[in-house]
């Protein structure tokens, strides 16, 4: 009984991580990035971590999307 336990405390504890949005938007925001001229010079992770702010803030904070660009572009690419 202390073994199934342990194992189901085990199993619940190592969860995955969760996101909110769909990983399509996450997809289509990085792949929208990189086509832009504009961020042609920024790194790939820092598009990254900017489309995972942005999204998270639009998503799970119901910010504006514009503002919650601006904020997200204003961490990640400076």
């Amino acid at each position: 009984m202390k073994a199934i336990l342990i194992i189901t405390i085990l199993i619940f504890s190592y969860a995955g991580t969760a996101y909110s949005y769909p990983e399509s938007q996450m997809d289509d925001c990085v792949s929208s990035a990189l086509s832009n001229p504009a961020t042609q010079s920024i790194s790939k992770s820092a598009i990254t971590n900017y489309c995972d702010c942005a999204l998270k803030a639009i998503i799970d904070e119901n910010k504006d999307i514009r503002e919650s660009g601006y904020e997200c572009a204003q961490k990640n690419f400076n």
